[in-house]
């Protein structure tokens, strides 16, 4: 047989060879997804089965967060005390907790994040036409703080309105990192809450995260043991918490579930339910 028609028979079926390697892939990826939307499903059908309505219109996908260690940078206080307060100076040598005054008002930082800022009337003002929402979100990237609205209150009698953010790390909600602002009309008269600064590095983890599924089935269970009750899921947000106060941090990769009775959060290892209890 002539080499041209002979490389031509080689050609062809190595193309057939990849044709059916292509068409195996597929089919077993679809097989995968189909076994793991049916596994999806079947944690919901037992969740309502145990008296739960599953609120969301699906599970969210399963989450790749690995836990982190932050060392905190102290150093980033008297920045965010300068942009608050103005021309602000630190008071005494207390490391424990840091306290500086200037003419914008009082801020105090504790070591383990915690933060308090009182302003002096006019120290912070918004533009009248400036909803609340957005003033406090770019008073709090001034400050180095990424996050999102939690909640909004207001007080018509009074004319206060307090919003609550939580942190974001790496674009991931840290749940117990929460910023509460208070204005009085168009002023900003108090800052209070809990940030976290300084440079993450990734912690050792331990093996895979659950999958969205299986936490489902492991806050159920959790829900059972701990005799808490509840009638509906209404939202589930993968994120973190800190686990220590001093430095460095951990974060800990968490599952947030908000039922109709409140939040719950599932350690996205362990499958641990803690209740939310603030």
């Amino acid at each position: 047989m002539e080499w041209p028609k002979l490389k031509n028979i080689i050609l062809l079926l190595l193309v057939c060879v990849n044709v059916c390697l292509l068409l195996l892939a597929g089919l077993q990826g679809s097989r995968s997804a189909r076994y793991e939307e049916e596994t999806r499903q079947a944690a919901i059908d037992v969740l309502e089965q145990n008296g739960i309505t599953f609120g969301p219109e699906r599970l969210p996908a399963d989450t790749q967060l690995r836990p982190l260690t932050v060392t905190r940078d102290r150093e980033s206080e008297a920045q965010v005390a300068q942009t608050l307060l103005g021309s602000a100076e630190r008071q005494g040598e207390n490391e424990v907790r840091q306290l500086y005054v200037g003419e914008g008002g009082m801020a105090e930082f504790s070591m383990n994040g915690t933060f308090s800022v009182s302003l002096q009337p006019g120290a912070w003002v918004k533009e009248h036409d400036r909803s609340h929402v957005d003033a406090s979100q770019a008073c709090l990237e001034r400050i180095g703080f990424q996050g999102a609205l939690e909640t909004e209150e207001r007080d018509e009698a009074s004319g206060q309105v307090r919003l609550t953010f939580h942190q974001e790390w790496e674009d991931a909600p840290v749940f117990s990192c929460r910023v509460v602002l208070t204005w009085e009309g168009d002023e900003l008269v108090h800052l209070e809450g809990s940030r976290l600064s300084g440079t993450s590095t990734q912690a050792s983890a331990r093996g895979e995260p659950l999958s969205a599924a299986s936490i489902l089935v492991r806050f159920l269970s959790g829900i059972n043991e701990g005799g808490y009750v509840c009638g509906r899921v209404d939202g589930m947000t993968a994120g973190y918490l800190l686990s220590g106060a001093a430095r460095p941090v951990e974060l800990t990769p968490v599952w947030r579930i908000d039922t109709d009775s409140g939040s719950y959060y599932v350690d996205a290892y362990t499958g641990v339910l803690t209740p939310d209890q603030t």
